[in-house]
């Protein structure tokens, strides 16, 4: 629990931050265009603390799922005086800035962010970048497709795949089948996978179908005092086999491992070391952190990083994908191959936020591009009480050369709010339910 708790707390932080950076967008653009801004929120709701300074009252509010900024006369129930320095007498094109001004900035900071991501580099393990299935869990949707290890895989749903970075994005859109194409001793074949029903809202057992790619069995590093110490195991050994059973991906062993029997006393492993084949038996230990058998050993891992030049057209490549990843979503959700109830919403942002900063910096500066992609694009839609939405009424001036009465804005800012109440509560409710998949998962 105390684990959650800091999830939370650190989650808020993060979730403040983006708020802020957009918030920035519109209060920069505002003060540029001579626009009065009454008041800038991190927040919503009772003001936990405030300071005036100049026209301009900064709060810190109550409820921190979300933020805004309010600029002199506009909203249609404000008080309209006609001076300079409101919102609604300046012309449409400004007012278009202010309010693009704000997604525009979680855009330019995700960019930022994924462009540090890609020259820090990041840390994974080492895998055959080829699309060839290393292990296929029992009893998956693709185990019941028939898929194999060593399979390799060539389309799914007639998108053409290269690597294992594709097959991963096109599985976490949660779609309900997928075709796949594959040679399998050079033969091309084609599996049909059908993913679990939709009847809860739990994170699924399977999010890759069951896929896992090829990880060499190479020895990254042993831990000290650990069995694989103990018995002369080495960094760079490759295993080959272990009680006779021959291993071609890393995912083997700890299976292997874990279901070890001490009543069959030791247990032989064959190594590769440099050029000499060694075959070592070892006892390993059983784990009350892990409630498992464990050898004590870690695969090899690899650091990718790219200059601070080449790493520009990798940012740009990344939030684009971002982008795209959304209105695919989207589309799914509106051809129902994808549930609504994997809708995230605040309550599920902030843990997942908060997991995010408690793991690695490069883990949680993807995380942070990633929402703030979303919120930039989703902002942009034209659903009224948006920025899009005031796009969309800054248009219709534009083409009416007048605005909607105040009438009509009242009108439609009251559907558009309801709108958005009803869809808070339901995405709430999603993550609510969620919370104790959610305890399970981020407590390991």
């Amino acid at each position: 629990m105390t684990v959650i708790l800091m999830q939370i707390i650190i989650g808020l932080l993060v979730l403040g931050i983006l708020v802020l950076i957009h918030e920035l967008g519109h209060f920069i653009a505002a003060k540029m265009c001579g626009i009065r801004v009454l008041a800038f929120s991190i927040g919503f709701g009772k003001p936990l603390f405030s300071k005036t300074v100049g026209d301009t009252e900064y709060r810190i509010s109550a409820i921190p799922f979300g933020g805004f900024v309010h600029m002199a006369g506009e909203h249609a129930d404000d008080e309209h005086e006609g001076k300079e320095n409101e919102f609604t007498s300046k012309p449409v094109w400004q007012r278009a800035i202010v309010a693009v001004a704000g997604p525009l900035a979680n855009v330019i900071v995700a960019i930022l962010l994924l462009w540090l991501l890609f020259i820090l580099g990041t840390r994974t393990q080492l895998q055959i970048k080829a699309p060839l299935i290393g292990t296929v869990e029992k009893e998956s949707p693709a185990f019941v497709a028939g898929l194999e290890p060593g399979d390799s895989i060539v389309a799914i749903n007639a998108t053409a795949i290269h690597s294992w970075e594709q097959i991963k994005n096109i599985f976490s859109l949660r779609g309900k089948s997928y075709s796949v194409a594959f040679f399998r001793k050079g033969v091309k074949k084609e599996a049909h996978i059908i993913m679990g029903s939709e009847k809860s809202n739990e994170l699924p057992k399977f999010p890759f179908a069951g896929l896992e790619p090829v990880f060499p069995p190479h020895i990254g590093e042993i831990s000290k005092g650990s069995p694989a110490e103990k018995f002369g195991l080495q960094p760079n050994d490759k295993i080959l086999a272990i009680d006779n059973i021959s291993i071609t991906t890393w995912l083997q062993i700890p299976q292997i491992v874990s279901g070890y029997d001490s009543l069959f006393g030791k247990m032989q492993v064959v190594l590769q070391r440099s050029d000499s084949i060694i075959i070592i038996t070892v006892v390993p230990a059983f784990s009350e952190e892990h409630k498992r058998f464990l050898l004590g050993i870690g695969p090899q891992t690899e650091t990718v990083k790219y200059s601070a030049v080449q790493a520009i057209p990798k940012a740009f490549e990344k939030s684009w994908e971002f982008t795209f990843m959304i209105f695919d979503i989207l589309k799914k959700l509106a051809q129902r191959d994808v549930s609504p109830k994997h809708l995230a919403g605040p309550i599920g942002i902030i843990q997942m936020s908060g997991a995010a900063a408690m793991g690695s910096l490069q883990f949680l500066l993807n995380f942070l591009a990633l929402i703030g992609i979303n919120l930039a694009v989703i902002n942009l839609f034209p659903l009224i009480i948006t920025d899009g939405g005031v796009l969309l009424f800054l248009i219709i001036e534009g083409v009416r050369k007048k605005p909607l009465t105040l009438k009509t804005q009242l009108l439609l800012n009251r559907i558009a709010i309801a709108f958005f109440i009803m869809l808070f509560v339901f995405v709430t409710f999603n993550d609510i339910t969620r919370i104790p998949m959610m305890f399970r998962l981020f407590a390991k």
